[in-house]
């Protein structure tokens, strides 16, 4: 709600309008997001269209996915439990492909980012088996 008159983009704003603001239209625009329908995370790493973007909620395109008190509490939470297990894996262990067989990389089209093909890997630990028996 405005709480004093206002001007904004050429717009006067009485004081006691209230806002709101098209989350569905930002998530879709495409002066934002260059061919918005299509699920691409890659346009967030390095070298991609939005390298730049900080996705912990600092940066206005990623307003549909909520922001200040309204930003998904367990955001941060997730991010560094996602680091920290992700590295404890690839520490922990070496990865193998079954016998004879190699990775078929083709996505499928889906609400989240899939392969066609499952990729089934094999955990190798690095210690010795000794390491993991309880004295």
């Amino acid at each position: 709600m405005a709480t004093e008159d206002c001007k904004v983009a050429g717009y006067c704003i009485p004081k006691g309008t209230e806002h709101l603001v098209n989350v569905w239209g930002i998530a879709r625009d495409p002066a934002l997001w260059p061919d918005p329908l299509e699920f691409r995370p890659a346009r967030f790493l390095p070298g991609g269209s939005h390298a730049d973007v900080d996705v912990k909620g600092g940066d206005f395109g990623l307003i549909p996915f909520g922001a200040g008190r309204r930003i998904c509490a367990g955001l941060s939470w997730g991010i560094r439990m996602v680091t920290v297990t992700t590295a404890t894996l690839v520490h922990s262990f070496d990865w193998e492909l079954p016998a004879g067989q190699t990775p078929d990389m083709e996505e499928t089209f889906s609400l989240l980012l899939q392969l066609a093909v499952p990729l089934m890997v094999h955990p190798v630990p690095r210690l010795l088996p000794s390491a993991y028996q309880i004295a």
